[in-house]
């Protein structure tokens, strides 16, 4: 019995034991669980089409959340990364990017804006200034509440000052949006604020980006971090903003030292909205996010679609300027006056090619793959368009002279050193790695503008010979202008220098003088040009003397013979 009683006591202990070890296990499996159902779900938006992943040997971007998204090279136009871009997406504060480049275009920014009660019709809660009806500020400081305070009240405000109302500006806008090669944007207010009628898209809005960025003044404000609005007449208090794009900010998680502006949005209607301008190793991109659930997400997935246009991506960007004198200024012929007009036109151009080349493609792209599209323009203009799988991924603009006719054309290369300073290479042709052969071609179309001038060549051997042998006159004419000029200039700068070391020892003198011999030396001189002005007294007497001897040897003839001839008369 008592073993009976043992048994069951410990079969009671090992029960008791098994309950507390599987009580845990459950709690873990509970809380694994838990977790499961918490965790947000992927929104639909996460699996739209990225338009650029589709382009045969393309760098696949990043699957984000955001339900639209873009990245574009500032300087090509060319866009790298697009997803969704075309769809109709609500911008929310974004929005006042143009409203910015609008006041910037339009305004004297150091002129005063005097707010009426249109401060007051924006929803209530919605980001303001506080600003009054009758106060007054400085456009300036408007446009930065506009970009960095994300301010309502100084939007309306800013379009009744443009536009006479609100509605005017909104046209405005859609004006200038048409201008700019917008495709699906309809703006009805210069905020943001939601409304139906107040769209755009990822792509439309890099292109509005881009636009404003190109203006200096609007650079310079999206770019600042905080800026302070002064007392005005009726608020005695100054305003400090601090621009709420935190990948500006180096103080805020999301700081990205590549940033150099954007724009941040929301409302609960459009959620997320941010465009972030970036500049990283010469190469300047813009992103724009539309519609994502979360600020974080959208600065996160900014950096993300930044950073694939960073590493996959490079820009060719190469000018070549003419001068800006003719052939009359360079052989300094414009001493002819009117008798320049009746000379040749080829004596007007100038001598040498205009050309630009900016180009943005995958690094793993090379020159071959790229296709050309040549258009003739005005005059001497011609355009070439450069596209890779049907992809525009850049541009060569230039004109041609007939009267330099290069085997090649030629570029200068601007190259920014690690210390920030900027060298110029030679000019010769580029070498580019992998863009090498865009260049040559590029050069080809140019110079096929000179392939008539050969064939006349060819046909008037003699007229060339003739024309040759005056150039060669001319040519000779400007080399002994140029000499003469040359050596002028170079008595003149010698005369100088001989006047400046002069003065220098005359300083030197005077510095080593003590005050009385200074004072000596000024009587000596006082002394000197006293005499010399008694001296020119005495002689401007004596020449005054003689002047005067034979006007009185005159007077006495005259007097002698009308004496003689009274005599005469009395006889």
């Amino acid at each position: 019995m008592k073993n009976w009683k043992a048994v069951l006591a410990m079969l009671l202990v090992l029960c008791l034991f098994a309950c507390s070890s599987c009580q845990p296990i459950r709690a873990e499996e509970g809380d694994e669980q838990q977790e499961e159902e918490t965790e947000p779900p992927i929104p639909d938006s996460y699996y739209y089409p990225i338009e650029s992943n589709a382009i045969k040997g393309w760098p696949q971007g990043p699957a984000i959340e955001a339900a639209s998204a873009t990245v574009m090279d500032l300087d090509s136009g060319t866009f790298l990364y697009s997803k969704n871009a075309e769809a109709t997406q609500y911008p929310a504060s974004i929005t006042k990017i143009m409203t910015t480049l609008l006041l910037v275009e339009n305004c004297d920014l150091d002129d005063e804006i005097t707010f009426s009660e249109i401060v007051y019709d924006i929803e209530e809660g919605s980001s303001h200034c506080g600003i009054h009806p009758g106060e007054t500020m400085t456009l300036r400081d408007a446009a930065y509440g506009i970009m960095l305070e994300s301010a309502n009240d100084i939007s309306n405000g800013v379009a009744e000052y443009i536009a006479g109302s609100v509605s005017g500006f909104a046209d405005m806008m859609n004006e200038r949006a048409a201008e700019i090669g917008c495709v699906n944007t309809h703006f009805s207010n210069p905020h943001g604020l939601y409304r139906d009628d107040h769209y755009t898209c990822a792509y439309d809005m890099a292109l509005i980006a881009a636009e404003a960025f190109r203006n200096p003044a609007f650079r310079e404000i999206t770019g600042t971090r905080i800026h302070t609005i002064p007392e005005t007449n009726l608020v005695e208090e100054e305003r400090y903003l601090y621009n709420h794009n935190k990948m500006l900010q180096p103080e805020e998680d999301y700081y990205k030292s590549y940033c150099v502006g954007g724009k941040n949005g929301f409302t609960t209607q459009c959620l997320n909205t941010l465009v972030i301008y970036a500049e990283k190793d010469g190469q300047r991109l813009v992103s724009v996010i539309l519609r994502v659930n979360g600020a974080g997400k959208a600065y996160e997935e900014s950096s993300a679609i930044l950073e694939y246009g960073f590493e996959n991506f490079s820009t060719v960007n190469y000018k070549r300027y003419s001068p800006k004198a003719t052939f009359y200024d360079i052989m300094g012929l414009t001493c002819l006056g009117k008798a320049a007009g009746f000379q040749s036109d080829v004596w007007k151009r100038t001598p040498f090619s205009d050309c630009s080349i900016c180009i943005t493609t995958p690094d793993t792209v090379t020159a071959e793959q790229l296709g050309q599209e040549v258009t003739k323009g005005k005059g001497n203009s011609v355009a070439v368009a450069y596209s890779y799988e049907g992809t525009p991924v850049g541009a060569s603009y230039g004109t041609f002279s007939p009267v330099y006719a290069p085997a090649q054309l030629s570029f200068e290369r601007t190259i920014e050193t690690e210390a920030g300073e900027e060298q110029k290479g030679a000019e010769g042709s580029i070498q580019i790695e992998g863009l090498d052969d865009v260049l040559t071609q590029t050069a080809a179309i140019f110079d096929s503008g000179y392939t008539a001038l050969a064939s006349y060549a060819k046909e008037h051997t003699l007229t060339v010979l003739a024309a040759g042998g005056v150039l060669l006159v001319l040519l000779v004419i400007f080399l002994v202008v140029l000499v003469f000029r040359c050596t002028a200039d170079y008595r003149i700068q010698r005369r100088r220098k001989q006047e400046q070391k002069e003065r220098e020892r005359r300083e030197e003198e005077i510095e080593r003088m003590t005050t009385a011999e200074i004072e000596a030396e000024l009587r000596a001189g006082m002394e000197q040009e006293r005499l010399r002005k008694e001296e020119q007294r005495v002689k401007e007497d004596e020449a005054g003397g003689a002047a005067e001897e034979p006007e009185d040897e005159l007077q006495a003839a005259e007097q002698l013979i009308q004496k003689l001839e009274e005599e005469r008369r009395g006889r």
